[in-house]
Formats: C-alpha cells, structure tokens, sequence
C-alpha cells in the first residue's frame, strides 16, 4: 500500500487518495459535515433527506433508475448514509471504471434537481422509513436510549427526523441547508485502490464542485445532564422477547480514553470471547444476542449495551450484566485477556485495509472530523502502549451506579415492576 495523498483544491475541497496495486477495485467515499447535530427544531431529518434527493435525478440523469443504472451496469455498488454529524456518498467499482463513476457521483452531488414531485413522493417513502425503524426494537431501542442519554440536546434527535418536521420540509428549505452545508470546504472526498496519483488529479479537478453561498454552521455546546440517580424507560412493546439497552456517557473522539474505551468494549462485548457473550449468553442461556458498542462525538460519547432476553428473566438478566460492570471496575484484567482484546483491535485495523470501501471511509471520515490524516501505524503503537490499568481505571470512572441509564421494551401481555428494576440498579 503507497502512502496516503492529500489535494488541497483553491475552492477549499480536500481529496485524499491511496494507490492500492494489488486491488481489483476503487472505492470513493464523499464525506459532508451535514447531519442532524446541525439542524434546528424545523429541520429535524433536512440532513438524510437530502442524502436520498441527491438519487432522484439530474438533468443529465433524469431519475433513480438511472444513476442506479450507470454504476451497476459497470459492476459497480453506490449507496449513502446520513449520521448525526456526517453524510457519506459512497461507491465501489472495478478500477477501470473509476472514472465514468466518480462523474456519476460529481453529477448527484451538483446537478440534483430536487423537483417538487419528487420531494413529495419521498416524504412518503421516509415516513415509511421511520415507521420500519420503529418496528424493529434493536433499531428503535438504539435511538431511545441516545434519547434518554442525551435528553434536551441535539445528539436526542432522530437522524431520521421526526414524521410532522418532515411532512414539512419545502423546496426551499432544502435548498437553503443544502446551499449552506454542501460547500466544497465542507466536503472530504477520498479514493482508495488501484488507481494513480495522476488519474485521481486529473478526474477530480476536471469536476466542478461550486462554491456556494453559506457559512460554517457551528455545533452549540452540548450541556450534558447532571444524573444523580439510574434513569430507567420501560416500554410495553408487541414483542416475543424483552430488549434492554443501557447506555453510560463516555468520551469523546478527541480523548486520550478513546482507544480504552475501544479495548474496555472489546473485552466487554465485543465478540464471542467478550464476558458478555460468555457469561449472559454461553453460561447462563439468558440471551441470543447481547453486545455492547461504544459511540464518539465531538464533544463526548457513549458506552453501550444490548441484550435481547426472556421476558421471565428481565431482573436476573439485568442483574448479570451489573455483576460483569463490576468486575471489570473491581478486578484486575488478566494478562491474556488483554493481549487477545489488543491483538483484535489490531487484526480489525489491519484487516480492514484489505477492503478499499473499507480504507476509503477511514482516511475520508478521519480527515472530516478530525482535521488530520489517519495514520493506522500510529494507531497500532498507541494501542500497544496501552496498560490494563488504564482500562480498570476507564471502568471506574464510566460504570457508577448514578450513570446508568436503561431503557427496557417488554411484551405487552406481561407486567413489570420499575421499583423492583431501580432495586437491581447497583454497580
């Protein structure tokens, strides 16, 4: 793999790009400081609605058939997300076919008609989005419990905005957010695998990226809520199982803790080794499917952890994750065990260079939102300086019984008793 390349366009766009020789694709990630941190109370959702007008056609392609067509006709994937502070446009295709892709791609993000027919028609179709994520209690729950987290502050929002705001959005509106948050010094552009420095120059400065009128909107401080007691949302949901997320506030990207919080998650439930899985699920028969996750933010973060479990066994199954949380806070971590986590950190690393999808999001989203190149050589030796103390005193300060935060979906036919659950809250 050849060194990453950083071009620095006069208009303020950054394109960065790494030869991959050995690859069979290129992958290009465009990545747009546009998602729903930035949105005021009329905008909730402006962000990923955007994100799906940008496929509904140009005047050179006249709808989603075909800019569908031109990418898959060359054996090729394009596709988009939308975060809370990020929008991704993203395609994959053989290399030789880079160029005609990313003038698809240059199309949508420019030429997008954002036609009032097709503004309507998609109203419907997001609204329908919302009603799918709702029916699906891993997703859902994952949005509640950012809701009890963060209550009051923007990271409470549904990236996929709310059903009244988007039944509201107008041609207008959109147009103004797009204008101010598409700017090409707001855009990150990078493109990894068998292509060259010369051809990445000569395509990308061939398309036009246009300055538009807006300024950099600035993300408010997010005043994070003074907990002094566990929290718990309870919700009877129709449901074979009972789902229990808890999530506990942790750093932020910019942290020197965040590469603890990255190996504490992996010791705790990342993988079939983790003591979740092992305790909850392999010993105690008390889930199928439990995990934790971790998120990162400019300005803070969170430790999470899902379980879906026996409705009949909602307390001892709580209980069993808060003695795990303890152990981890009043044990020391074995010295295999450590090992394995920061090996797995690291093979996850390293593999995910052999994807060049994989590699373009991490040098593009990398340079988005930390402003600097991602370097993963440097990121392997601060994983290898890491201590298990640092991971037991990470522990200590994130899992504190006045911390914790739950929200429970249970089936409608049973009841359960919120003092009882409050009772089981104790780290």
């Amino acid at each position: 793999m050849n060194k990453a390349e950083l071009i620095k366009m006069d208009n303020g766009l950054n394109v960065i790009s790494c030869a991959m020789p050995n690859m069979h694709s290129v992958s290009t990630v465009i990545g747009i400081k546009a998602g729903s941190i930035y949105e005021n109370s009329n905008q909730r959702g402006i962000s990923h609605f955007i994100e799906h007008m940008l496929f509904k056609g140009t005047k050179k392609r006249k709808d989603t058939l075909e800019i569908s067509q031109c990418i898959e006709q060359l054996g090729g994937e394009i596709n988009a997300s939308t975060s809370e502070e990020c929008t991704f446009l993203y395609s994959k295709v053989l290399y030789k076919n880079f160029s005609s892709a990313f003038e698809v791609m240059s199309d949508i993000l420019n030429c997008s008609l954002f036609r009032e027919k097709d503004i309507a028609q998609e109203k419907s179709i997001i609204i329908e989005e919302i009603n799918k994520y709702q029916d699906i209690p891993e997703d859902w729950i994952s949005f509640l419990i950012n809701q009890l987290l963060w209550k009051d502050t923007l990271l409470s929002h549904n990236v996929l905005g709310e059903k009244e705001t988007v039944r509201q959005f107008n041609r207008n509106a959109i147009l103004q957010y797009f204008n101010e948050m598409y700017r090409p010094e707001n855009i990150v552009i990078s493109i990894t695998g068998n292509i060259s420095s010369d051809i990445v120059q000569k395509v990308t400065k061939s398309s036009s990226f246009v300055s538009k009128n807006g300024k950099n909107k600035r993300i408010p401080k997010i005043a994070l809520k003074n907990q002094t007691l566990p929290e718990i949302t309870a919700i009877p949901k129709k449901v074979n199982q009972s789902h229990l997320c808890f999530g506990f506030e942790g750093v932020s990207r910019f942290h020197p803790d965040k590469i603890h919080m990255d190996l504490l998650n992996i010791i705790l439930g990342g993988g079939l080794s983790s003591r979740l899985f092992q305790e909850i699920r392999v010993k105690s028969g008390l889930a199928y499917d439990i995990h934790s996750y971790s998120q990162y933010f400019d300005q803070t973060g969170s430790f999470n952890i899902y379980a879906g479990v026996d409705p009949e066994k909602i307390e001892s199954s709580i209980e069993k994750i808060l003695i795990e949380l303890r152990k981890l806070k009043d044990n020391n971590i074995s010295a295999g065990e450590f090992k394995k986590a920061k090996e797995m950190y690291k093979g996850s690393i390293l593999l995910g260079l052999e994807s060049t999808l994989n590699y373009a999001f991490r040098i593009g989203s990398h340079l988005l939102l930390y402003k600097k190149e991602y370097k993963y050589e440097d990121l392997i030796e601060k994983i290898d300086n890491v201590c298990s103390e640092d991971i037991s005193r990470l522990a200590q300060s994130i899992f504190l019984t006045n911390k914790i935060n739950l929200v429970v979906f249970y089936p409608t036919e049973i009841e359960i008793n919120i003092d009882n659950l409050m009772n089981k809250m104790k780290i």
